[in-house]
């Protein structure tokens, strides 16, 4: 597809964003979906279940060299924390924390493991190009137009919102894209059941914060998600998303919304 990525390594924890990461509601913004992806890839371990991350933007995340700071594993055997901060210009503009448990191997009855799921692996979609119309719906060339692939899903008698993830760039050059990461980005993504009550054009609805939940690690290269949301006339909501890949329902997201009209 292409050999750009959503951030360019520059030493050990920096990572400068490129135009492949710009957000839908400001061109000198990087998207919250890069920012999730990027926390995710950076604090998900390869031998042990992310059990938890919370994500916090605190402010707008500028296209200069970020900086992502890890603190030490804490806790025990079975859980550990670990957090992290997104430094730009020498202030704090996210933060996340990540929530870890041992992985083992158990046996449980079929009843605690079955998980219906409405994304048939047999039945994904060809998710070949990103939308490259949404540029005329953001207005500029963006993550929506660029990075991610999207496929609206319909299932009868169930009004929330249904859509195929996948992502087509990597989230850091040089680097193989990670499921744990397009998981992010589909939880980001919640954000699409608000589009169904308020149209994109005369409202921005930002997510000031994410928080995933896993009971296992991801896999395979899309991610499906289900989803819903509530706003209210006090400028705020929340959307939530539950999500599943090849092998059934694997997460469930949730995130606070900022509702304002563009005025």
């Amino acid at each position: 597809m292409t050999d750009e990525a959503l951030f360019q390594p520059r030493n050990q924890s920096g990572f400068l964003p490129t135009a492949a990461a710009v957000g839908p509601w400001d061109p000198s913004i990087v998207h919250g979906a890069a920012v999730a992806a990027l926390f995710a890839g950076q604090l998900a371990p390869t031998d042990s279940t992310l059990a938890r991350l919370t994500i916090e933007i605190l402010a707008p995340v500028p296209f200069t060299l970020l900086h992502l700071e890890r603190s030490e594993l804490a806790g025990g055997t079975r859980v550990r924390r670990q957090d992290a901060t997104l430094n730009a210009d020498g202030r704090t503009v996210a933060t996340a924390r990540a929530v870890v448990v041992r992985q083992g191997t158990i046996d449980l009855p079929d009843k605690a493991l079955a998980q219906d799921s409405p994304f048939d692996p047999g039945a994904v979609p060809t998710l070949g190009e990103p939308n490259r119309a949404a540029r005329d719906r953001v207005g500029w060339e963006s993550f929506d137009s660029r990075s991610i692939i999207v496929e609206q899903m319909k299932v009868s008698g169930d009004h929330r919102t249904h859509m195929w993830i996948k992502l087509a760039v990597p989230v850091i050059q040089e680097t193989e894209i990670r499921a744990v990461e397009v998981a992010a980005i589909a939880a980001d993504y919640a954000q699409a059941a608000v589009g169904r009550q308020l149209p994109y054009a005369s409202w921005s609805f930002r997510n000031a914060e994410l928080t995933l939940h896993f009971a296992r690690r991801p896999t395979g290269s899309w991610v499906g998600m289900r989803c819903e949301s509530v706003v209210h006339t006090g400028g705020a909501g929340f959307n939530c998303a539950d999500l599943f890949d090849v092998s059934g329902r694997m997460g469930r997201s949730a995130a606070a919304l900022v509702v304002e009209h563009r005025g």
